[in-house]
């Protein structure tokens, strides 16, 4: 996915064209969480266990000009790529 390229919207079908990329904007690689505690356990809210890769990741944030309206700010994992440049 690069500058330029047709795109299409998974989720309405919607056709654009990617004007800008803004690499890693939305996520983190890691995050500190909680493991589950037996019942009865104190658990410490301030003390993390373990630090491990978030779900989804890091994101890009794609500007997409719309063929049927105003340009908008897409997630990357949102869009599918129909034509790319080259």
């Amino acid at each position: 996915m690069k500058q330029g390229d047709l795109i299409r919207d998974r989720m309405t079908g919607r056709i654009g064209v990617i004007e800008r990329i803004d690499i890693d904007y939305f996520g983190a690689g890691q995050s500190f969480k909680h493991l589950g505690r037996p019942r009865g356990q104190c658990v410490d809210s301030t003390v993390a266990d373990i630090i491990a890769p978030t779900k989804h990741g890091k994101q890009d944030r794609v500007l997409v000009c719309w063929t049927d309206g105003y340009p908008t700010y897409e997630y990357s994992k949102k869009l599918e790529v129909i034509n790319e440049t080259g």
